[in-house]
């Protein structure tokens, strides 16, 4: 039915199926889906980052990934999640989200509206440093031991509020926390204003993406902490029992 569609993930799949037939140009994929440029941008780079599709000069083509993708936990992951994803935005009324890590950077993967006229806005390809967000945090709390010191050194711990973390030891401290009480918070770190709140998604053991949703502090506020990441967390569950 149409009212279950995800306009973005479509747009997605339309470019892949595409993609199938031919190599294509940003110029191309806006002239056959009518996309405008900025949406056509986004949709390449992201599905570039995920690995779906290669560059060379201006063309975009098809990789390899796509093959396997059956067998790609975390290639599949994103798009198993959009049903749930659609489910707690619902229930909870905030936007909710997707995000995996990119180097020092969690990414956007997939994104549902919540339905308030003041809400928070994200779109599939954003990204921003790992340690800013709840997505980001919670997904650096559940990665093993090696990978996450590697990640802490490369990582520049930009202040984008008062409340950002700035200090390595103390980030490092705040991680342990969100591991034992398995999920994040964002208490205005990236806006302020802004609160998120996310839990990982594990897989045979590992953190293979985050799940979370965001609002405003005035609606999003501590008190619904608990209660929010008790569904945030079962929405990460039936995304790990789909696999």
């Amino acid at each position: 039915m149409e009212q279950y569609e995800v306009a973005t993930l479509k747009k997605g799949l339309l470019i892949l199926d595409a993609l199938q037939e031919k190599a294509m140009t940003l110029s191309d994929v806006i002239q056959t889906f009518s996309f405008n440029k900025s949406t056509a941008f986004r949709l390449l780079y992201t599905l570039e980052i995920m690995g779906y599709v290669k560059k060379i000069d201006n063309s975009y083509s098809l990789t390899n990934k796509m093959g396997p993708l059956s067998t790609s936990y975390n290639s599949k992951v994103n798009w198993l999640s959009v049903p749930p994803l659609h489910e707690l935005s619902r229930e909870v009324g905030e936007t909710a989200y997707v995000g995996i890590l990119y180097g020092t950077d969690v990414v956007t993967a997939q994104v549902v509206d919540g339905h308030h006229s003041m809400r928070a806005h994200s779109e599939v390809g954003d990204r921003a440093p790992v340690h800013l967000s709840a997505l980001g945090k919670v997904i650096l709390a559940f990665l093993d031991k090696t990978k996450l010191e590697k990640i802490l050194k490369e990582l520049t711990l930009v202040q984008n509020t008062k409340n950002t973390f700035e200090d390595l030891h103390l980030l490092k401290e705040h991680l342990k926390v969100i591991r034992k009480q398995g999920y994040a918070v964002d208490d205005e770190e990236t806006e302020i204003g802004l609160r998120c709140i996310a839990a990982p998604v594990i897989f045979e053991g590992n953190m293979i993406s985050a799940v979370a949703i965001a609002g405003p502090a005035l609606r999003l506020n501590k008190k619904l902490d608990k209660a929010l990441s008790k569904k945030l967390i079962q929405c990460s569950l039936r995304i790990s029992k789909m696999l």
